[in-house]
């Protein structure tokens, strides 16, 4: 009896549907609809704001010095990828895999580096300014971080193209950095497409120009700078800038100390 009941049922709402009942469903089903397209606009706003205000919340706690630093930097780097063409979509993820790998950054800080990617590509700084402001208003220690990034990213794709080289050379020379470029060609283990003086794997001039010092220092030179050096860019050194830019400090200094090691090994170090 219940199925042929429910069978009932359904033969009399076909029946509604031939004599007239069309235009009532149709009706409903646009309503429906309707209400789904509302929810998901409803949804896709929900998730935007609650995303900005994260990122809001987020930029609140980062101390101002720190804040003007990481824009800096993002907008120096995509100075960098645009030397060789338009910022593209690979380049914008090797900025973003910077961050997300070398410092750790994930969630709101992600969305941040976004927001600042698009920013620098809307309103464009000549690097020249961005150079000037780093160098007057941050110190060595900060400035290597500078190097030390713009030498990953470009190293992302596994070759550092004559464009990408001469950018990181003249920016280095802006900075003051000049003597501590050839230091930083094998910072992430990438390779190079020409143009970096010396051979690859002569570590002594390697370990010259980590510690920013010209072939032929002499010894009390050699220690000199390993000395100031090692104050600099020592990992508390790195507080103010957040915990995210000490395990870069930390980098930075196990490299001075190899340097300083290879040259001592070679009688060139005091």
């Amino acid at each position: 009896m219940r199925y042929r009941f429910n069978l009932g049922c359904l033969w009399l709402f076909l029946l509604l549907l031939i004599v007239g009942g069309t235009p009532l469903l149709v009706g409903v089903l646009r309503l429906f609809a309707g209400f789904l397209i509302f929810a998901l606009i409803g949804g896709l706003a929900l998730t935007w704001w609650i995303r900005r205000n994260a990122v809001i919340q987020y930029t609140r706690t980062r101390r101002p010095r720190t804040r003007r630093f990481v824009e800096l930097l993002v907008a120096l780097l995509v100075r960098l990828t645009e030397v060789d063409g338009n910022l593209d979509r690979r380049e914008v993820t090797a900025i973003r895999k910077f961050f997300e790998n070398a410092l750790g950054y994930q969630g709101e800080q992600l969305l941040w580096i976004r927001d600042l990617i698009k920013a620098a590509r809307r309103e464009p700084v000549a690097a020249d300014r961005i150079c000037d402001e780093l160098r007057s208003s941050f110190g060595l220690h900060e400035r290597l971080i500078v190097l030390q990034a713009l030498t990953r990213v470009a190293q992302a794709d596994g070759t550092i193209t004559g464009g990408e080289q001469a950018f990181i050379e003249g920016v280095a020379t802006k900075l003051g950095l000049g003597p501590f470029v050839r230091g930083f060609e094998n910072e992430a283990g990438g390779g190079h497409a020409g143009g970096w003086t010396g051979p690859a794997q002569d570590d002594v001039a390697d370990a010259y120009s980590t510690l920013g010092l010209s072939a032929g220092a002499s010894a009390e030179e050699v220690k000199k700078a390993w000395r100031k050096l090692s104050l600099e860019n020592h990992p508390d050194r790195a507080t103010h800038l957040g915990e995210e830019f000490h395990r870069l400090a930390e980098e930075r200094m196990r490299k001075i100390n190899a340097a300083y090691q290879t040259l001592k090994s070679a009688g060139l170090a005091g």
